[in-house]
């Protein structure tokens, strides 16, 4: 699996969509359409993300 950390953009919309989660902990592993799939750098936890078209 490819992991990649989240880009300028990325990091401000996750801001907007998941306030709690601290952009700089997280790498993308998957980005879908609806959602991404985020890995936790230091706990490898993983968390999906919804999307919400505006």
């Amino acid at each position: 699996m490819k992991r990649r950390s989240l880009q300028l953009k990325e990091k401000k919309l996750l801001k907007q969509l998941a306030p709690k989660l601290q952009p700089d902990n997280w790498l993308i592993i998957k980005k879908l359409p609806k959602a991404w799939h985020l890995e936790n750098k230091e706990s490898g936890k993983i968390r999906i993300v919804e999307l919400n078209a505006p």
